[in-house]
């Protein structure tokens, strides 16, 4: 786990827990981290890539200690003091300028969240970077999104195969976007949560 500490008046602190999410172009990745933060953090949209350069959201007693990391935070008040995420583009789909900042952050990142769908949930470079990240022995999420209903008791076990080892695995149903293209609060509340449950047992740790 990367641990970041942060002076302020004279006295260090250990800043948020850095999450990151992360996975293929047009996997909805935008749209999870907007909905976990209930603001508008990163564009949304039709357009591939979306998402061309790291998106930070934090909460904003907290914009000062994510400033190592070099990303303009985005204030939400939404998220624990605790807790930072970034929106990451998919690494093949940015160019040279915004590639070095991608990388700099999957390699600061405290957790790693590996966003994928039920249509894209195999695909090969996906799994490279999901590998790259298990042999850096970064703790790890997986989210499998929109997976219609009929499909989930055929995907989750191949997926957990292809895993590899126990990880925890998150899976979002096909769900209709509220007027500002978010999921409904209920369908991130589990993510959420363990989000806050990690960042709370880093604070733990350094306390």
């Amino acid at each position: 786990m990367y641990d970041q500490r942060v002076t302020e008046g004279g006295a260090a602190r250990t800043a948020p827990l850095l999450a990151v999410v992360g996975g293929p172009t047009g996997a909805g990745k935008s749209t999870l981290v907007n909905s976990l933060a209930r603001a508008p953090i990163s564009a949304t949209g039709i357009l591939r890539p979306t998402t061309r350069k790291p998106a930070l959201a934090c909460h904003p007693r907290s914009v000062a200690a994510m400033s190592w990391l070099g990303i303009p935070p985005i204030a939400a008040p939404a998220l624990p003091a605790h807790l930072a995420i970034v929106d990451a583009p998919d690494v093949n789909a940015v160019d040279q300028t915004n590639r070095s900042a991608t990388e700099a952050v999957f390699e600061r990142a405290d957790l790693w969240i590996f966003l994928t769908t039920a249509a894209r949930y195999a695909d090969a470079q996906a799994w490279r970077d999901l590998r790259a990240a298990q042999q850096r022995r970064v703790d790890l999420a997986v989210i499998l999104d929109r997976v219609p209903s009929a499909a989930a008791d055929e995907i989750l076990p191949h997926l957990t195969q292809l895993l590899g080892e126990p990880v925890p695995l998150f899976v979002v149903a096909e769900s209709e976007l509220d007027r500002q293209g978010m999921l409904a609060e209920r369908v991130v509340t589990p993510i959420w949560e363990f989000l806050h449950k990690c960042a709370s047992a880093k604070l733990a740790e350094a306390t």
